[in-house]
Order: C-alpha cells, then sequence, then structure tokens
C-alpha cells in the first residue's frame, strides 16, 4: 500500500534535497556532528589536524518541509501577537497627542457663541432701549446663533447710526495693533454705538454681517463699503424698518461661518476619539 501524496511529496523534496548536497553528512543533525582526526608524522614533530562535519541543511529547513501544519500555526500566533502589540502602541499614540488636541477644541466651543452671549447679557442688564416691531427674518441660524428674536427697526436704527471708520479709530482705545492701524476692533464699535442709544443685541448682530465671520477687526474699507449699501437698501425701501437684503445675506453668510465651524469641531473631536476607541479595541479586545 502507498503512502498518502501529502506525506510522499515533502518527503520526496527532502530527499532530493539531501541527495544534491555536496557533503556527505547531510543526515546528520547538530547535535551528531562527528569529529575526525588525523595524524600526520614526519621526521621532527608529530601534528594533529581536526575537522568537523555538519549538517548541509539546517533542521529548521527540514521541519518547514516535513511539517508545514506546525510551522504555519507558530508563525500566526507571531503575527497576532504583533498586531496586538502594534494596536497598543497606537492607542497610546492617539490618547496623548488626541487627548491634547480634543482638549483644547472641546474648550473652544463655548467661546464660538461667547460673543452673541456676551452682547445679549449687555443688552438684558443695561435694558438697551429696544424699538420693538417686527423681528428680524432671516433663516433659522439666527434663532439658533443669538438665541433670541431682534427687532427688525433696532437693525435699522443701528445702521443708520452706525459712525464712520474714520471717527472710530480716533477714539480708539484699543491696544490691539490692527486697532492702531485704522481697522474697526468689535469694542471699539460696540462702544461707540452704546454711546449713540442703539440697542446692543442689534449693534452685535450689525458688527456680525459687516465682519462676515472673518475675525474681530474689520477693515475700515469693507466698514464703510458695507454701510453704504445696507443704508441704500433701507432707503429703498418703503418705511423705516426695511432691512436690505445685502444685510440678511451678509449676516447669513457670518452664521454660516460659525455654525459651520461648530459642526466641524464636533465632527474632527468624534473622529479624534473613534481613532482612540478602535486602537484600543484592536489592543486589548481581540
Amino acid at each position: 500500500m502507498l503512502p498518502p501524496r501529502s506525506t510522499l511529496v515533502p518527503a520526496t523534496i527532502a530527499a532530493l534535497a539531501l541527495l544534491l548536497s555536496p557533503s556527505t553528512n547531510a543526515f546528520v543533525p547538530p547535535s551528531s556532528a562527528t569529529t575526525k582526526t588525523t595524524f600526520v608524522k614526519t621526521r621532527s614533530t608529530t601534528t594533529s589536524t581536526s575537522t568537523t562535519s555538519l549538517p548541509a541543511f539546517p533542521p529548521e529547513f527540514l521541519d518547514s518541509i516535513l511539517h508545514p501544519t506546525t510551522t504555519a500555526a507558530s508563525s500566526t500566533d507571531e503575527i497576532i501577537l504583533t498586531a496586538a502589540d502594534y494596536a497598543r502602541q497606537k492607542f497610546w499614540f492617539y490618547f496623548f497627542a488626541g487627548s491634547g488636541a480634543g482638549g483644547i477644541g472641546i474648550a473652544q466651543l463655548p467661546t464660538m457663541f461667547s460673543d452673541a452671549a456676551a452682547a445679549r447679557a449687555t443688552a438684558e442688564s443695561s435694558g438697551s432701549a429696544t424699538r420693538g416691531g417686527a423681528t428680524l427674518d432671516a433663516g433659522p441660524l439666527v434663532g439658533i446663533y443669538y438665541d433670541t428674536e431682534i427687532s427688525m427697526e433696532d437693525i435699522a436704527d443701528a445702521i443708520a447710526k452706525a459712525p464712520s471708520a474714520e471717527f472710530i479709530s480716533s477714539r480708539s482705545e484699543s491696544l490691539n495693533y490692527m486697532a492702531s492701524r485704522g481697522y474697526i476692533e468689535r469694542g471699539d464699535f460696540a462702544k461707540e454705538m452704546e454711546v449713540k442709544g442703539c440697542n446692543a443685541l442689534a449693534s452685535c448682530v450689525v458688527y456680525d454681517a459687516i465682519s462676515q465671520g472673518k475675525g474681530g477687526v474689520v477693515s475700515p474699507v469693507v466698514y464703510e463699503d458695507k454701510l453704504e449699501v445696507y443704508r441704500s437698501g433701507i432707503s429703498n425701501g418703503v418705511g423705516g424698518d426695511v432691512v436690505a437684503s445685502s444685510f440678511v445675506g451678509d449676516l447669513n453668510g457670518f452664521l454660516a461661518v460659525k455654525v459651520g465651524a461648530f459642526f466641524g469641531l464636533v465632527f474632527c473631536l468624534f473622529i479624534d476619539f473613534a481613532f482612540i476607541a478602535n486602537a484600543g479595541i484592536e489592543g486589548w479586545l481581540k
């Protein structure tokens, strides 16, 4: 009866490898290596030389041919262990790096709405006068960001009474370098609007529309151009409570930047913590 084919093929390969070996001790394992000593006699001295015969193929090579299943299983165990260690290294890297970035990001979330909250608090605490009338209808983002109704007449009044960029810059008390170069800072604008008796929240909304979310300072050229367009739109309307469509568009542009930045930051934080959690699961739970 012939041996199974699965045993015959590896054995044949091993036999051929051994027959092709130039060493006559190819079948001899390292533990059974023989030492042959030869004595050479001369007239004056006798010397001895020793030679050691080693197997032509290491035992590991033969094991890999004769026992492929065992060798593959051992290699698989080593790969699984290495993958787990690598996942743990990734976890600690993501944990320390992501925790720092995530902490900074979480701290920034409330500040995105701080300007609107400060203006709302100022209007309520100081009893800032409001003209009442119709509510500004500029889309859902207005209610989300400012969290209150805004009088359209208050907006029109603030646009009409806003001082020139040169006037605000000349009376600026800001230590900001850009303000010293003629740029209009939010605090300087709010201070002058309060002197003119404008509603604090409406003044904040007007400044937000002019700046369009590009920072706490506005170029004097942009400031003057925007006010001119807003006033032109109001004068072409019916009554003093009409707000220019250009103002509504600029305000929604500002709100889109703010709300988009908020949700964008939340998404980045989610991805950050997802990387940490995934590495932890791969390192310890799989």
